[in-house]
C-alpha cells in the first residue's frame, strides 16, 4: 500500500516530465507568447510547476534544506537534459539561458511547494 501512495505522489510530476520531453521533440510549439524572452519566462512558468509536482512526489518527512533542494536539484537536471535532448530536435537549439530559466523555475516552485505545505499546516491542520 505504501508503495501505491509513492506511485500515486510521483504521477503529477511525471506526467508533467512526459509532456515536457514530448513539447521539447516538437520542431515548432504553435501558440507561444510572441514577445521578447518569451520562451524564458515559458520555461520559468513550466518548470516552476514541475518542481512544485516534483516536491510533492519527495513529500514533507525530509528536513527543510532537503525538501527545497531535492526537487531544484532533480528539476535542474532534467532542464539539462532537456536542453541537450533539443539539441538533437531540428529547428530546435539548445540554450544555458533556457537552462538557467528552469532553474530559476525550480527555485520558485520548490519554494512555493514549501509555504503552501507551511499554510496548509497551520492554517488548515491547525499545527
Amino acid at each position: 500500500m505504501k508503495s501505491l501512495k509513492v506511485i500515486l505522489r510521483w504521477l503529477p510530476a511525471l506526467f508533467i516530465f512526459g509532456c515536457s520531453w514530448y513539447l521539447s521533440s516538437q520542431e515548432k510549439i504553435e501558440s507561444m507568447p510572441d514577445f521578447w524572452n518569451a520562451d524564458k519566462l515559458v520555461h520559468c512558468v513550466c518548470f516552476a510547476g514541475l518542481t512544485f509536482w516534483v516536491a510533492f512526489g519527495v513529500g514533507t518527512k525530509l528536513p527543510v534544506k532537503w525538501r527545497i533542494a531535492i526537487p531544484i536539484i532533480i528539476v535542474s537536471l532534467y532542464g539539462v537534459i532537456d536542453e541537450i535532448h533539443q539539441s538533437f530536435t531540428p529547428g530546435r537549439e539548445t540554450s544555458v539561458l533556457d537552462w538557467y530559466a528552469d532553474t530559476t523555475g525550480a527555485v520558485i516552485g520548490s519554494v512555493v511547494f514549501f509555504y503552501v505545505c507551511k499554510w496548509i499546516s497551520r492554517r488548515v491542520l491547525g499545527r
